[in-house]
Parts: structure tokens; sequence; C-alpha cells
């Protein structure tokens, strides 16, 4: 892979602009319709479909056992061949995901005591087989660097998904107009797969390459599990001792840090894989430290404004009804920046097949989230998203830390390479604090936020770092 004097290629950083772009431009629509729907639907019914989706989304990290993640790794000769066994294998267990989510809902319905979860999770059942049949097409995709072709796909999901979500909400669907807007976007997402990507599978699996698929995936799927307990822990617990209003406000409170900025770490983590697994040891420092300043660059204006700017988004976007939120999501933002921060390092473990040293990381995570979740849920949705910004910041410190020093690169060169973004972040919160000071309109505020901002943040990492603003501004461009 060619490669820059900041040590990342240019194709992997447009991969990662190019992928992140057409991310959020898919995210802005999936905002408006969520938008949309805040002012069609109540917090209960958020809060509801938040319930079922506990269930269906920690399941569906264990839905394939990471055959299709295993693929990325496989030389490109022996793709298609290993293809047709991960698509088999992740359809056959999507099936049995099925069968026993839908067996769970009256469970789950006694332990959250909503009734309704006895027909819904049933419903949303459904999602796994109809996800699982485009995965490995997914995973030839990310393998190829092809996002241009995923933002394809990521539409048809996304325009799909709000459209039908939209509609059944007006017909009075309720809570299943949220339901239903998932499992639609997610069969249109695997149509459009389908058509994008010439490959067919053949049903068969092969021993050998079952085994091999397995090895690199099921540590993955450890690794996803604990992360998926992490991630639902909150969930289940305000849902459980707060009920299910409040679970809706903290639903909607963690949208935008999810929408902005947990999905930068999802499809930096896309492109990243790939790329590093393709790059050799002696040049994996400089990459990493390359990945890690434009990761900041891009993530640090986002978390500042979601902190700095909340509650004027959320009148502005969802609604007076939705006030309860506010606090929450300011909580959830250094959150999801504290996970975007660990990527880069999480990446490096992987492509050097060291797994087992992000799985040694989650462990005390786990157990110390859940913990700390359990001790203080009584107090309220915002002392458990403080919870869970606490141990992702640690996570993110032990993270960076021993990436730095399995690559060797020391603190000094860690700091030369985030400074930029950092200081940059401090002068654009300063600006964005005296303009949310000064004006109370929240519409006025935003109109007058988004420019000021933007040349403050601009404007000092063109001072502190021309360089590499310069280089993001020509991939931008598409020149090298």
């Amino acid at each position: 892979m060619a490669s820059d004097d900041l040590g990342i290629g240019t194709r992997t950083l447009r991969g990662i602009f190019w992928a992140y772009g057409s991310y959020v431009g898919g995210r802005v629509l999936v905002l408006l319709s969520i938008a949309i729907l805040a002012r069609l639907l109540s917090p209960a019914d958020f809060g509801l479909v938040a319930f079922a989706l506990i269930i269906t989304v920690f399941l569906d990290t264990i839905s394939d056992l990471g055959l299709s993640q295993a693929l990325i790794i496989v030389s490109e000769e022996e793709v298609e061949e290993k293809a047709d066994t991960a698509w088999t294998g992740g359809v056959a267990l999507a099936m049995g995901m099925m069968i026993l989510t839908a067996a769970l809902g009256p469970v789950a319905a006694a332990f959250f005591h909503e009734p309704a979860l006895t027909v819904m999770l049933p419903i949303l059942s459904l999602n796994f087989p109809l996800r699982a049949l485009g995965l490995v097409h997914q995973a030839m995709l990310q393998k190829r660097l092809d996002f241009r072709t995923t933002t394809i796909v990521q539409m048809a999901d996304v325009l799909v998904r709000g459209s039908v979500g939209i509609g059944l909400a007006l017909a009075g669907a309720g809570a299943y107009s949220l339901v239903g807007g998932y499992l639609a976007g997610s069969a249109a997402m695997t149509i459009a797969l389908w058509a994008v990507l010439p490959w067919r599978p053949s049903p068969r699996i092969h021993r050998a390459d079952l085994r091999g698929l397995l090895n690199f995936g099921g540590g993955l799927t450890v690794l996803a599990t604990m992360s998926a307990v992490v991630s639902n822990a909150d969930y289940v617990a305000v849902g459980r001792v707060l009920g299910t209003t409040e679970l809706g406000y903290y639903t909607l409170g963690y949208r935008l840090p999810e929408l902005l900025i947990v999905n930068l770490s999802v499809v930096a983590g896309l492109v990243l894989f790939p790329s590093f697994a393709s790059i050799e040891r002696p040049a994996l420092a400089a990459a990493y430290l390359s990945a890690l300043g434009y990761v900041l660059m891009v993530s640090t204006p986002m978390a500042i404004g979601l902190c700095v700017l909340a509650e004027p988004l959320v009148l502005t976007a969802f609604g007076g009804q939705w006030l309860d939120s506010i606090q929450a999501m300011q909580v959830l933002t250094a959150f999801a920046f504290g996970v975007t921060v660990s990527i880069p390092g999480g990446i490096v473990y992987k492509s050097i097949g060291r797994v087992d040293v992000l799985i040694k990381i989650a462990i005390p995570n786990t157990v110390l989230s859940i913990a700390a979740i359990v001790i203080f849920v009584d107090e309220g949705i915002v002392a458990v998203a403080a919870c869970q910004a606490a141990t992702t910041a640690l996570v993110a410190l032990l993270n960076t830390t021993l990436a730095s020093r399995m690559l060797g690169t020391g603190w000094r060169r860690t700091w030369a390479a985030v400074a930029p973004a950092v200081v940059a972040g401090a002068v654009l919160a300063v600006a964005l604090i005296l303009v949310a000071t000064v004006i109370d309109n929240p519409y006025v505020t935003l109109a007058a936020a988004v420019p000021i901002g933007a040349v403050a943040y601009l404007g000092t990492l063109w001072l502190v770092g021309a360089e590499a603003l310069m280089k993001l501004w020509r991939t931008a461009l598409n020149r090298t």
C-alpha cells in the first residue's frame, strides 16, 4: 500500500473520508426521519421498541459468529471459495437466532413488564435472516474498500426505513411503525447488496474452511459479545428500574452522539481493518498515528458541538417533549467520543491477530461498567450515562497506552498526532459557549453557532496543523 509522510495511505484516508461523508449523509436522512417520528410518537413508544432491540441487537452480535468478518483477512484467491461456507453458516445461525428471539418474547414481556413484547419480538426476529442473506456481500465490499458502492446500499436502507416508518406512524401504528421501518430497511439493504455485487453463494459448508473462519471470527464474536453487554447494560437497567418513558428519553439522548460520533468509529473500523491488515509491521506505527490524528480531527468538533449545543439541537429537531433527554445526551456524547478514540488502537490489535489483547481489556471494562450502572441506576438516566462515559474513558486511555507501547510510538509522537485536534477543539468550545450564552433562541443559536464554530475550529486547525488539514482537503477533492 502506498503511503505518505504521515504514514497512512491516501487510499485509506480517502476511504475513511468517503465512507464517513456518505455515512453522515445517510445519517442526516435518518435524523430527519427520527425528528419526524419524535413528533408523531411518544417517549413511551421509543422506549418500548428499545426494550425489544436490547435483545435483538445483543443476539445480532453473535448471529454469524464472525464468519463474514473473518473473510477480510482471507487471501483474495480464496475469498469466493470460503465465502460459500461463511454465507451458509451465517444464514443457518440466523434462522436459529430468529427462533430463539421469538421464543424469548414472553420472557422479555415478563421481565420488563411490557406485554406488547410478546408479539413485538417475534416480528423483530425476522431481521436476522433478512440481514444474514447479505452479510457476506457486505464483507466483500469492505475487503475491497469499495465504500462508494456501500453508500448506495446504505442509502437504500435509510430511505426505505425512514419512509416506511413515517408512513406507518401517520397511519397510527404507534411503536410498530419503528419496527416496520426497521425490517423494511434491512430487506432493502440486502436486496441492494445482491443487486450491486455479482457474487452468488452456493449453499454448502466445507469443514476445513469453517474451522479456519471460526478460529478468527470466534475471537471477534467474544469481543463483540462483551461490547454488546456493555452497550446494552444501560438500556436494561434504565428500562427495568426507571421505566419505559425514561428509557425513551435515554434512547433519544443517544441518537445524535450515535449518528455523528459512534458511526465515525464504525466507518473508521470498516476502512482501517483491511487497510492495516495489508501494511507491514514496521510501517504500522506511522499509519496508526496518522489514523488517530485524522479520526480526532473529525470527531472532536462533533463531540464539542453536541455537548455545548445539546439544548437548542433537541428543541429544534425533536421538540419540547424531549427536554429530559438533554443532559443524558451531553454525557453520552463523552461516551461516544471515548469509543471513537479507542478505534485505531483496537484495529491495530485485530490487524496483527492480537484479538486477545482486546478481550483482556474488555473483560474488566464489562465488569466495571455493569457494576457501576447497577449501583447508580436509581439516580436517573444522567447517572447511568456518566457510568458509561467514565468506564469508556478508562478503556480509551488504556487502549491508546498499550497501542503506543506495542508500536513503540511513545507519548511525544502520539501527542504530536493529536495536538492539532485538541487545540482547535479547545478554541471551538470557547466560541460555542459564548454563542450559547449570548443568544437565547434555539434556532438563532444554531444559525450563529455553525458558521462561527466552523471558522474557529478550521482557523485554529490551519494555524497548528496546516499540513494535515491540507491533506484532508486534497483527499476530499480526490487529489493526491
